[in-house]
């Protein structure tokens, strides 16, 4: 029994510390013009739970982002207060690209550092002129 309470302990432990991410892998730059929180969609009658909107131009195309709402210091509970990202320069990284489907930059997966060293995952849900 104390040898299964040492490894729970050790990998909670483990789970919480999660190493910073390397700025070198983020070689990717995304201006953000605007952001707002909006009803999640996905989450029917509950304004509690809003999602991320970010306008932003990436590689020179005016393209939106959508993802979970920043919460300060990594905490992923369904309470205020809600960070918003403020407009400015970021670097990102690519985390999945299903471009090669369809040829559409729709639904491409990106992870974002913040300024603290945090990371906010997003998707680009519209381009525009």
């Amino acid at each position: 029994m104390k040898k299964f309470v040492a490894v729970f302990c050790l990998l909670v432990c483990a789970a919480t510390l999660q190493a910073k991410p390397n700025p070198a892998d983020y070689n990717i730059k995304l201006h953000i013009t605007s952001t707002q929180l909006a009803p999640n969609p996905y989450v029917l009658n509950d304004s509690s739970f809003p999602i991320l909107i970010a306008d932003a131009v990436l590689n020179g195309k005016k393209v939106k982002l959508a993802g979970n709402m920043l919460l300060p210091h990594g905490i992923h509970i369904i309470k205020p207060p809600f960070m918003i990202l403020s407009p400015g320069d970021y670097q990102v990284q690519i985390k999945e690209d299903d471009s090669e489907k369809d040829g559409s930059i729709i639904r491409q997966k990106y992870e974002l550092l913040l300024p603290n060293g945090d990371t906010w995952e997003c998707s680009i849900i519209g381009v525009s002129e």
